[in-house]
């Protein structure tokens, strides 16, 4: 009975966690945060601008255009950061200057780079 017991109770919370997946649920007719206009008219020499990072993250996800979606926009004239839905994932990408990257990933981490 211990064992039946013992079994039921890390079989079924390792089947409830499993099942979890994180997506992002967007309700119907969802507005994206429009950004500042005079800023991205800033931004549009450097090629840093929204429709950019959507490029970006098209083809870094191996995605459509129409598949990313932005839920939060921050930014300034030197950085920025974004939170984006991507085909149904959450994902968090930030620009330095006019470059832009994951918001996990160290531009200056050397110890990936090919020797």
């Amino acid at each position: 009975m211990k064992k039946l017991l013992f079994t039921i109770g890390l079989v079924l919370p390792t089947l409830f966690f499993a099942q979890q997946t994180d997506k992002c649920d967007l309700p119907e007719g969802y507005q994206e945060p429009k950004p500042e206009k005079r800023l991205q008219s800033s931004l549009k020499r450097v090629n840093a601008t929204i429709n950019d990072l959507r490029k970006h993250i098209a083809v870094e996800n191996d995605c459509d255009e129409k598949d990313v979606v932005f839920l939060r926009i921050s930014e300034q004239l030197g950085n920025g950061m974004y939170s984006a839905c991507v085909a149904g994932k959450p994902m968090k990408y930030k620009r330095m200057g006019s470059v832009f990257m994951r918001a996990n990933e160290n531009p200056f981490d050397t110890s990936s780079s090919i020797k």
